[in-house]
């Protein structure tokens, strides 16, 4: 991009007296002032957010009678814009990967810092070359910090996205089996999660130190967080987490496979400078994710997992099931990415089925037929049969990644 013409955008102002609002990606959002880029197929778009009163274009061609910057990729531009904007509002960014658990953390790492600060927080799983960016666009002088998520499916991406938003702090959660198959082996994971690296100077690092893998990471400044560091006493797993620190009581109305998660934004409320008291205050008001092991409460009991699946998520979701005396439901789609190890980890789930009593497991896709239980090749007939054989008071347990389509399932039961 012409960096001139960039800074007059974030500036302000481009081309004379045209006044800038905001720069938005998506016409329906267009309001007057603001600049309009364009990517992907929003270039069929351009009329629309002109008339809803765009005042600047940027586009990979030229839009003529209209302020307008022509770049080569407006993906790229996007990432440039993005990048300019984090460095002109210095404020501390905190960068969140791992296999599994990201968005859990960054919820949880949100909730404790606004107790003190106003925080600009990735939405939902906004975590990838454009969900970044998009996020980072809502900048602006009235932020204290920022929480962002950076997923990653092959190496290097990690990398582009740390570049991007130069991280203060870089939070890794755990060294899983998630697109393996793409990486090859975890020790390929856990370096592509240690890109979180490159975009950061003189940060923090912070680990989940009850990880196998990352437990032996040597950085210059980094924090080891588990029950140990941070001096956990009195903890009790039920249907939910407690903990006491100090003098201070934690109560984390969730699942225990999740607790890691949360030990990392105590650590980070600590480092934040946060009273304990609002630390502990903040993890009490977390509630589940949609699709994430979402608590759905009416004639059955819905355990909604069904966002996607990777081996070691699959594993917490059927630990916390082995203590439930209701008859269970178990629904399993494929475990996506795994490549050649996909029937490795599908029969392993076998092990872990066999440790749960009172249930029906019901399987769809093609990995699923590795599995014991009843195989369906629809969802509607899945949910056909579930229709007519579920049982009152039942739990009703759905997992699969995210092609699956399994909250199909979910939408019929709620």
């Amino acid at each position: 991009m012409y960096l001139s013409e960039l800074n007059q955008i974030i500036n302000g102002k481009i081309y004379g007296d045209v006044l800038i609002n905001k720069i938005k990606t998506n016409s329906k959002d267009i309001e007057l002032g603001d600049t309009f880029l364009a990517i992907n197929k929003g270039h069929d778009y351009i009329e629309e957010a002109i008339d809803k009163g765009a005042v600047a274009i940027i586009s990979e061609m030229v839009i003529k009678d209209i302020p307008c910057i022509k770049v080569e990729s407006s993906i790229i531009a996007l990432g440039e814009i993005a990048h300019y904007l984090r460095n002109k509002y210095n404020i501390p960014l905190i960068a969140i990967t791992g296999s599994v658990g990201k968005t859990t953390t960054k919820e949880l790492i949100s909730l404790v810092l606004s107790k003190k600060y106003k925080v600009l927080k990735s939405i939902k799983n906004n975590n990838n070359h454009i969900g970044l960016p998009l996020t980072l666009l809502n900048l602006d002088d009235t932020y204290d910090v920022i929480v962002a998520e950076l997923g990653m499916n092959h190496k290097n991406e990690i990398a582009y996205l740390s570049k991007m938003c130069n991280p203060n702090y870089a939070v890794i959660t755990n060294i899983g089996t998630a697109h393996i198959g793409n990486l090859g082996s975890q020790k390929n994971i856990l370096k592509a999660k240690l890109e979180i690296l490159e975009g950061m100077e003189d940060g923090c690092l912070i680990i989940n130190n009850e990880d196998k893998y990352l437990k032996r990471i040597k950085y210059q400044n980094i924090i080891k967080v588990d029950p140990k560091e941070l001096n956990l006493k009195n903890i009790k797993y039920n249907d939910k987490i407690e903990f006491d620190i100090e003098d201070t009581h934690f109560i984390f109305n969730s699942f225990k496979h999740l607790l890691s998660d949360v030990l990392i934004a105590i650590k980070i409320g600590i480092l934040f400078k946060i009273d304990l008291n609002l630390i502990s205050e903040a993890i009490s008001e977390y509630q589940n994710i949609e699709g994430r092991l979402n608590i759905i409460k009416n004639k059955y009991t819905i355990i909604d997992d069904s966002y996607n699946s990777s081996f070691e998520s699959l594993i917490g979701g059927l630990n916390l099931l082995k203590k439930q005396k209701e008859f269970k439901y178990i629904i399993l789609g494929d475990m996506l990415e795994l490549g050649k190890y996909s029937q490795k980890y599908h029969k392993k789930i076998n092990k872990y089925l066999k440790k749960i009593a009172n249930k029906q497991v019901l399987l769809i896709g093609n990995y699923t037929k590795l599995i014991k239980g009843q195989h369906f090749d629809k969802i509607e007939e899945l949910t056909s049969y579930l229709k007519t054989h579920i049982l009152d008071n039942s739990i009703i347990y759905i997992k699969g990644s995210r092609a699956m389509n399994l909250d199909k399932i979910k939408e019929t039961f709620n």
